[in-house]
């Protein structure tokens, strides 16, 4: 009976955090500069484990300036280049960095612009709180307590204002194409996880309070949630690990002066797809993702396809 309620308890617990990465982010809110973030929504791999690395992120956009099929539209294409990594400062506390190089493309018509340069950079601290299995009645108080398979992440941080704000690039219709946004921003964030076995979960939600830069302008506050699913396969001196996922973005106005700026807010949805090789100390990972549904800047700015790759070293 007991174990039968443990399932139903492990079952319950899953859907639910599966759930919330899925309606949070598909509730119809407000939109800053989606594109700054750097990928920020992805705070490591899939085990959370201690690590150094480095992440590719490529992103696809297209902006339409008008709500005809002849209005002058831009494919825009995002390159972000990262350092990252997490390393241990105490047996429950860790500290994470993002370190991003923009280089970014707008391509109209008749010519193309191009930006490049170091985006801001992300510091977060952690406190990681783990869960044990009941002890039996007759084992020793003092005995090693076996891990439930259960864990909790809480993450609190900054996002710095390294990179290069240019206030004449918001006159266009997608004003995230920044290399950085020029404010000091704040983030809070959880994250669980649960692994049985080969079986694992993992879910996400994080806040980005931001604030106004040296322009008087301050991009939307935004909610971020992700939700993963992964199975280990071991390979003799190799795991593989595929994984699906689902993400989502919602994003306040931004406000410029004081006021708040009309079609800049939204939301979007995405499912994703991927798998990591694990090997020794590395780690190599690929992911792939589409957005499911999305309305961004009052439905003149579309993400296209995005895809990142990352190898890391754990510690």
């Amino acid at each position: 009976m007991n174990v039968f309620q443990n399932i139903k308890k492990q079952t319950f617990y899953t859907a639910l955090f599966l759930c919330l990465g899925v309606v949070t982010a598909s509730q119809a809110c407000d939109l800053c500069g989606c594109t700054t973030s750097s990928g920020s929504s992805s705070f490591g791999d899939l085990s959370t484990s201690n690590f150094v690395g480095v992440r590719y992120i490529h992103q696809d956009f297209e902006s339409r300036d008008g709500i005809f099929s002849n209005s002058p539209k831009s494919e825009e294409t995002f390159h972000t280049y990262q350092l990252w990594g997490r390393v241990p400062l105490s047996k429950n506390i860790y500290v994470s960095a993002i370190v991003p190089f923009q280089d970014l493309y707008r391509h109209f018509d008749d010519r193309t612009e191009h930006i490049h340069g170091l985006g801001d950079i992300n510091i977060m601290g952690w406190y990681q709180l783990n869960f044990y299995k009941k002890q039996k009645r007759d084992s020793l108080v003092f005995a090693n307590r076996e891990l439930s398979g259960h864990g909790l992440n809480f993450g609190l941080g900054m996002k710095l204002p390294t990179g290069e704000f240019e206030e004449q690039l918001t006159d266009r219709v997608n004003p995230g194409f920044q290399v950085g946004t020029g404010s000091w921003d704040m983030v809070a964030t959880v994250l669980y996880s649960y692994k049985k076995k080969n079986l694992g979960v993992g879910a996400s939600l994080a806040y980005y309070l931001k604030t106004e830069n040296e322009n008087d302008y301050k991009f939307g506050n935004q909610f971020s949630s992700a939700a993963n699913v992964f199975y280990d396969v071991n390979l003799k001196t190799t795991t593989l690990r595929p994984f699906l996922g689902v993400s989502g973005d919602v994003y306040e106005s931004i406000e410029q002066y004081g006021e708040t700026l009309a079609d800049t807010n939204g939301h979007i949805i995405y499912g994703s797809l991927g798998a990591e090789v694990s090997k020794n100390k590395f780690i190599l990972g690929l992911k792939y993702t589409l957005p499911i549904a999305q309305d961004l800047f009052g439905g003149d700015v579309n993400s296209q396809q995005q895809y990142s790759l990352y190898l890391n070293y754990s510690l």
